[in-house]
């Protein structure tokens, strides 16, 4: 990775063989001092809808009850505050949260009466299982979100010696 500071530690893993790429480990301090370590745009939106989908479950919980809408609230914004702080166990806990809602959608019923409920309820629900699928993927696979999260970035140059 361009600019990338040589002090430090470089832990080289498995060379795919398709692609020639391999994972390149590096420490935490060396990540967030890279400019690819700080949030970008996509990462401070993704941010921003995690905590709108944490205070709009927490709002329907005061509203209608049911705890299961105060416990998606509650790790949504916690999903929110691990991703701004850039802590490791955001992306285990952006996959905890499209696990959850699908699992709830599934058992409450909700995706089998997409077509009975009201549109706004029906589109936010759609809304908010396609953002958790698609962040997720992001998250996983994208080359800043893995430097910031995991500590690690792609080479395609194979091991310096």
């Amino acid at each position: 990775m361009a600019k990338m500071p040589e002090e430090g530690r470089f832990e080289y893993g498995k060379m795919d063989k398709q692609t020639g790429a391999q994972w390149v480990h590096v420490t935490p301090e060396m990540a967030r001092a890279h400019p690819q370590g700080r949030l970008n745009l996509a990462l401070w939106l993704i941010v921003m809808v995690f905590a709108l989908i944490g205070f709009t479950f927490i709002y329907g919980f005061f509203v209608a009850g049911g705890v299961t809408s105060l416990i998606q609230g509650l790790l949504a914004l916690f999903t929110a505050i691990t991703l701004a702080i850039r802590a490791p166990i955001a992306v285990m806990l952006a996959a905890a949260q499209i696990f959850l809602n699908i699992l709830l959608q599934l058992l409450g019923g909700t995706l089998k009466d997409l077509s009975n409920m009201s549109p706004e309820y029906g589109i936010l629900t759609l809304v908010i299982l396609i953002f958790s699928g698609l962040s997720l993927f992001y998250l996983i696979e994208g080359e800043r979100p893995n430097l910031i999260y995991r500590h690690r970035f792609r080479s395609y140059r194979g091991k310096q010696d």
